[in-house]
């Protein structure tokens, strides 16, 4: 597989200035934490000696592209306040792909619809955690979404890929306003759960969380939350949960089938969606430098997830010789990052950053002749 970085698309603010007081001010109302980062994601890590091959990777240079598309959000209380899109974009050439193909993916917009007739502790947990998804324009995450669904549909991409912590919590409001966002696009869209879509802090990744608001995502997962897929005939997007930090093992029986399904003579590849990153020296050593825990999967000696026996078998089974998988993309970490996971095949990366910051990546796929 041929990988060639296009273009980064890294726009400043039109005017920080006044996004700094911004958010100043609204963080007087709770986001006194901002150092601290999310205190709810409870994995991370990192290790400065990794070595990453160049198997499949023809080039993982970054490039220099500096094109920003500015935009107003079509949410509640936008106003005429505007602010930009960093977008990054990638070209991605699959081996027997004959047509063009676009997907926007984007992880970790965090989008908190506040309800007053929540429970106490929902109301507290909503007002505490809403004034850190903005980005520095001062726009609030759930004001910058609809925006991000006119894009897709105004560029008519072909696929919208959601990494998980779309929502921040399972709340009704939340729910109800993801059903109607996603309601307006004009493409076929896939998610995936991150560690927040389903869970409170007061319920974190319990048997209780997994009974009661894990299934509540399962309409937006085409009915099973572990694994998932998207057929675009010469290629396919599988979506996998491992939002615990550990590969649902649900996903592995029916992952073996897709990875037999498309190797061989039967070749057609196979593109990834997860929400915690895969061990790469790069995300490990940046996420050690952002995050206090283990947020990267695998490489546990050295600050990562130690990875359970599903996620080990799982990330074999993603870069053994003959592997159709191509590429895997992931979010969690709130930064973007480009590398390659290794293994009998080494496998691109691609980390998005954090969407409440209005990032995302824009993927062009080609044929690799």
């Amino acid at each position: 597989m041929d990988l060639i970085k296009e273009k980064s698309v890294r726009g400043r603010a039109l005017w920080h200035a006044f996004a700094i007081i911004t958010v100043l001010a609204v963080g007087m109302a709770g986001c006194g934490e901002t150092a601290a980062r999310d205190s709810a994601l409870e994995e991370d890590g990192s290790m400065a000696e990794f070595g990453v091959g160049d198997g499949s990777v023809a080039e993982s240079g970054v490039g220099d592209g500096s094109v920003a598309e500015a935009g107003t959000g079509n949410g509640a209380d936008t106003g005429d306040r505007n602010w930009e899109k960093h977008i990054t974009e990638e070209t991605v050439r699959l081996p027997g792909v004959e047509g063009e193909y676009s997907l926007l993916f984007l992880t970790d917009t965090h989008v908190i619809i506040q309800d007053e007739n929540a429970s106490e502790a929902a109301v507290e947990n909503e007002a505490a955690r809403y004034p850190r998804f903005v980005n520095e324009e001062g726009v609030f995450s759930a004001e910058q979404f609809p925006e991000w669904i006119r894009y897709a549909n105004e560029t008519k991409v072909d696929a919208v890929l959601l990494g998980g912590d779309i929502i921040d919590t399972p709340s009704g409001a939340n729910l109800q306003w993801l059903k109607e966002q996603l309601a307006q696009l004009d493409m076929p869209y896939l998610y995936v759960n991150g560690n927040h879509d389903w869970t409170y802090p007061w319920e974190y990744m319990t048997d209780t969380g997994r009974e009661t608001y894990l299934p509540l995502l399962e309409p937006f997962m085409n009915g099973n939350t572990a694994i998932q897929k998207l057929d675009f005939g010469e290629f396919t997007v599988v979506g996998i949960d491992d939002s615990s930090g550990q590969v649902d093992s649900a996903a592995l029986p029916e992952y073996e089938k897709v990875l037999e399904e498309n190797r061989g003579a039967a070749l057609r590849p196979v593109i990834v969606m997860a929400h915690v990153p895969f061990i790469t020296q790069s995300v490990l050593t940046k996420a050690k430098e952002a995050w206090d825990s283990p947020v990267v999967i695998g490489a546990g000696n050295y600050g990562g997830i130690y990875p359970n026996e599903d996620s080990e078998r799982f990330m074999a089974l993603t870069t053994a010789e003959g592997s159709p998988v191509e590429l895997v993309l992931a979010g969690h970490v709130h930064f973007y990052d480009r590398d390659a996971i290794e293994g009998e095949k080494d496998v691109l990366q691609l980390v998005g950053g954090a969407g409440f910051q209005g990032d995302a990546i824009l993927i062009h796929i080609t044929g690799s002749k």
